[in-house]
């Protein structure tokens, strides 16, 4: 699976302002002995044949290059979020859209889009939610396997959600942090992003405070470690972020896996601000470890450094 495009579909899907739409058939679910939670969502689906749970994401895998991976941000607001996910913008940046459908899934507004983006791999993205949560399926697959596309789609069709549903938040997460080893503890889970904050303050905005965001990728053999660190800095230079140099930069090992670290220094909307990155790697994954600090630097950099060390890769 190609990181640059996983990457490009969710830097889209944020970024674009709503325009035209096809409206299609709604459709109509309900959860059956069939059904599989996909662990840390509310989410239920009839998977695809030959797909399992993944060890890599939050989602469904089949092979190495087939995945389904779901974004679930309880708390969100779709009708926000949504108003970034239209076909002009995907156009805009180069990507073929064969497809854009707005309908109802069961009682929530949603939106789909067939899109390609890569020569290797086609997407199917799903967003649907209300006012309480957002939630994206994003499912990537070889670019001519018709079988697979329809298997998709049929998939996509069994979506049921449960927000009754009660989920235990670290349950999908793909790593281990000992938080007992730094004033950063853990916050929440939100979307596939772990957050830790000073004394696990949770809030909607963390604003001038520092924080620490972690999430997992599937492995890919064409990135380097340090490719992985310089593809999210160009995600947050989108995002205001003016990168002016880096520091304390080592390849080495944690906890025996191979490893990745630098301290990016630069402004954020004109104030000082260093972000440090961390990433590990095994087989399956690459986890991204990336905490923003723009006061108190020295204190606060050394407690996320001593959080970064405990930072360990779960095995499947």
């Amino acid at each position: 699976m190609t990181i640059r495009l996983l990457i490009l579909f969710l830097i889209a899907s944020i970024q674009t302002q709503a325009q035209s739409t096809e409206n299609t058939a709604d459709i109509t679910s309900e959860k059956t002995e069939k059904h599989i939670n996909i662990p840390g969502t509310r989410l239920f689906i009839i998977p695809p044949n030959g797909f399992k749970l993944s060890n890599s994401i939050i989602g469904l895998e089949k092979g190495d290059n087939t995945f389904i991976q779901i974004y679930d941000l309880i708390g969100g607001d779709f009708y926000s979020n949504a108003k970034t996910f239209n076909k002009e913008n995907f156009e805009s940046k180069g990507v073929k859209v064969y497809e854009y459908k707005e309908f109802k899934l069961n009682e929530y507004p949603s939106k789909y889009a067939l899109l390609q983006g890569d020569p290797t791999m086609k997407a199917i993205n799903l967003v649907f939610g209300d006012t309480t949560f957002s939630t994206m399926v994003m499912a990537l697959y070889a670019p001519f396997d018709n079988d697979i596309e329809k298997e998709i789609k049929k998939s996509i069709q069994s979506i049921y959600y449960d927000k009754e549903f009660k989920i235990d938040p670290l349950a999908s997460a793909k790593f281990t942090l000992d938080d007992n080893a730094s004033i950063f503890k853990y916050a929440k889970s939100t979307s596939g992003l772990v957050l830790y904050s000073i004394d696990g303050i949770d809030k909607d905005s963390y604003e001038n405070e520092p924080m620490i965001m972690v999430t997992t990728l599937p492995a890919d053999p064409s990135l380097t470690l340090k490719n992985v660190s310089l593809l999210m800095q160009n995600g947050l230079k989108d995002s205001g972020m003016n990168i002016d140099e880096l520091k304390n930069e080592s390849t080495t090992e944690l906890n025996g896996l191979p490893a990745y670290q630098v301290e990016v220094y630069g402004t954020t909307k004109g104030e000082e601000s260093i972000l440090y990155q961390l990433i590990v790697a095994d087989k399956e994954k690459i986890v991204c470890f990336q905490a923003i600090v723009k006061s108190e630097f020295d204190k606060n950099l050394l407690e996320v450094k001593k959080l970064a060390k405990t930072l360990k890769l779960k095995q499947s």
